[in-house]
């Protein structure tokens, strides 16, 4: 048959080819595995010859091509006979090829399609597709192939943990996490944000678990047994200051702490009532401890009948606030280039002066405060606490403009830094740990500190709510102690617990001026035995007197349950001051607090409130040792670890003021002036330096 002729009647019409196409490593079944091993795919049939090709020889094979371009086409008219809507007769599909596969769309060359006629070749024979192409396709499968089967097998394993871990499969784990009560609250409500939002930690589900608690509660667990009713041991701590991290690396070592920085801050303030607030705009954190010992120091600034201070430092419920005021007092109260522990004299006096009340808790203390009817009469005039704590009481009284205010003494303020402390011991799991520090993460989103903000803590970028009570004022850069071995010392100094008193009363014979009716040394010696018959016998005391020529002890300090020359202490001590009697000449005060101060450094009484109570009217006449003396003596003496705090009544125009004014500031203790003994400032003045 020629090439563009029409088939014979009876010739096959599109016959398979019978070649043998085992060798292609292709099957001719419907599916196939390829030869590089890959899952199957349907097989490409094999195209067939056109009717009177050479099977064996493809479409090329013997063929040549007309010399020109009219050679490739029959003459006009070739398909033209008979009318336009004929068709020339083929021979009719065999019935059994009907059923057939559609041709194949592998194929070469210009044939993709084997039923398309004309153009060049279209109806000759068809080339095989080349095996290069082919490889190169399978190839390209194989790859795609393999990528979906990883993402596959890759994703059900990932869904499978996920699942498994969203099940739990490793359980649930409480992650303890002790807070400061003064930001438990809004902590709560973080855990319990983070607890219903959390992911699982590994294949366990973890629960922050917040428990409240002071500061010295957790130290004495770390150092020594911990407290069953504290719950676990925690994977985070929030204390209410670096101050208390600055004590658990002083007491355990710095190997516990694994991370600590600040979450929100708040600067610590003295809460008065208003009227106060205005009296003290001119006072600073060294004045706190003469405002506190002097029975009259507010009558001073403008507040008759007010007395002094009644400055409440509670610590339950207050985080670090009255520590963070200590070390204010202290670095104020230092000398000039010393060390804060210098200053701890002034603030065990700040801290034995103030007022006795039912309990050591802020909600007692501004109870005090706040719900008295007259102010001036009330049992506490001032609180330290922090700006926060006042917002919060401020949002709760419905006339707190008029009853509460916040003063901040001038100068680099305390501030409360509440650090999140990321804890590391045996106790503790690798997934607690983990969960620790996420819930650390957690409560620093932007979203989170909003909330703190609103409760009235300082956050960066965040502006602070209204507040009656407070303007939130913008703060200079905040007050710098030192070490954290030196902040551990102030504090534990702040938190050992007093005993009691252990004085020694200086008394000056040298005071004849009739006062009331009665010399003032008369007056002075009925305050002093009036005090001591009201003093526990676990308390220590002693008294030495001196005149113009010389000091002399006339009891001997101990505790007044001790007898002295087979009597009490305390009927030794009234009947040594019943013979004194007033002997003009002068006073050699300088040189007796000299031998009295280093008496007492030598003989220190551990626990207990060291102080001498120095009354005189002046002026001195030692001969050896001058006020400026005195006042180096003092400042080079002072040891950190034995703080002797020195207090002084002062009567009338006594030209020593200002070196006796500046020994109590350099010791720690109290300076008071009182006009005359005959009155009842005197006593108010004895028992304040003698409680």
């Amino acid at each position: 048959m020629g090439r563009h002729s029409r088939p014979d009647p009876d010739e096959p019409v599109d016959q398979p080819s019978d070649e043998d196409r085992s060798g292609d490593g292709f099957e001719t079944g419907p599916w196939t595995t390829d030869p590089w091993g890959g899952i199957g795919y349907p097989a490409p049939e094999a195209s067939p010859p056109e009717p009177g090709e050479d099977a064996a020889g493809g479409d090329d094979a013997g063929e040549e091509e007309p010399p020109d371009a009219e050679a490739r086409y029959p003459a006009d008219g070739a398909f033209g006979a008979g009318t336009p809507d004929e068709y020339p007769e083929f021979a009719p599909r065999p019935a059994d090829r009907e059923s057939a596969a559609a041709p194949s769309l592998f194929r070469g060359g210009h044939r993709g399609l084997g039923d398309w006629r004309g153009g060049h070749r279209s109806v000759g024979g068809r080339r095989g597709v080349s095996v290069g192409v082919i490889v190169a396709l399978v190839a390209v499968i194989l790859v795609v192939g393999t990528v979906i089967l990883w993402s596959f097998f890759g994703d059900a394993l990932s869904n499978r943990s996920h699942r498994a871990a969203v099940r739990c499969v490793g359980g649930r784990e409480d992650v303890a996490v002790i807070v400061d009560p003064s930001i438990a609250d809004p902590v709560q409500q973080l855990a319990e944000s983070y607890n219903s939002s959390a992911g699982p930690v590994g294949d366990h589900c973890m629960v922050v678990k917040i428990k409240a608690a002071n500061a010295d509660a957790v130290l004495g667990g770390f150092i020594g047994q911990w407290p069953a009713d504290l719950g676990e041991r925690p994977a985070l701590w929030l204390p209410g200051s670096s101050v208390s991290v600055a004590r658990l690396a002083a007491a355990t070592g710095p190997k516990m702490i694994s991370d600590s920085r600040s979450l929100v801050t708040s600067p610590v303030v003295v809460a008065v009532r208003p009227e106060l607030e205005r009296a003290l705009s001119d006072q600073t954190w060294a004045a706190l401890p003469g405002l506190q010992a002097n029975p009259n120091a507010l009558d001073v600034l403008n507040l008759p009948g007010w007395g002094s201070l009644r400055l409440a430092l509670p610590t339950g419920g207050n985080g670090d606030a009255s520590f963070l005021a200590g070390e204010a007092v202290a670095v104020a109260s230092a000398p000039a280039g010393a060390p804060a522990t210098q200053g701890i004299g002034a603030v065990h006096t700040l801290l034995g002066s103030q007022p006795k009340l039912a309990d050591d808790s802020l909600v007692e203390a501004m109870n005090a405060l706040v719900d008295a009817d007259d102010a001036a009469s009330a049992p506490v005039h001032a609180v330290i606490t922090t700006e926060q704590q006042v917002f919060q009481r401020g949002q709760s009284l419905s006339d707190a403009k008029g009853k509460l205010g916040a003063w901040l003494p001038p100068g680099p303020p305390p501030v409360a830094d509440y650090p999140t402390v990321l804890l590391s011991g045996e106790w503790l799991t690798q997934e607690q740990v983990s969960a620790g520090s996420e819930f650390a993460h957690f409560m620093r989103k932007p979203e989170q500190l909003d909330k703190l903000a609103r409760a009235g803590f300082r956050v960066n970028g965040i502006k602070p709510p209204s507040s009656p009570v407070t303007g939130f004022p913008a703060l200079p850069p905040a007050l710098s102690v030192g070490d954290d071995g030196l902040r551990a010392t102030l504090a534990e100094a702040m938190a050992a617990p007093s005993s009691g008193l252990a004085a020694t009363i200086m008394l000056d014979q040298s005071m004849p001026t009739d006062e009331g009716g009665k010399t003032r040394l008369a007056n002075v010696i009925a305050a002093l035995e009036g005090k001591i018959k009201a003093l526990p016998p676990s308390d220590v005391l002693g008294l030495w007197t001196f005149d113009g020529h010389e000091g002399r002890a006339e009891v001997a300090t101990g505790p007044l349950s001790d007898p002295v020359n087979g009597q009490p202490r305390t009927a030794a001590l009234i009947a040594a001051l019943d013979k004194q009697y007033s002997s003009p000449g002068g006073a050699v005060s300088f040189t007796t607090l000299r031998m009295i101060y280093q008496e007492r450094q030598a003989s220190y009484r551990a626990g207990q409130a060291n102080s001498i109570l120095v009354i005189t009217a002046g002026p001195h006449t030692d001969k050896t040792l001058d006020g400026a003396g005195l006042q180096d003596f003092i400042r080079t003496s002072a040891d950190p670890a034995k703080p002797i705090a020195v207090n002084v009544i002062d009567f009338g125009a006594d030209p020593d003021r200002p070196t006796w004014e500046a020994v109590a500031r350099l010791s720690g203790g109290g300076y008071q002036n009182l006009p005359t003994s005959a009155s009842p400032g005197l006593a108010a003045a004895v028992n304040t330096f003698l409680s």
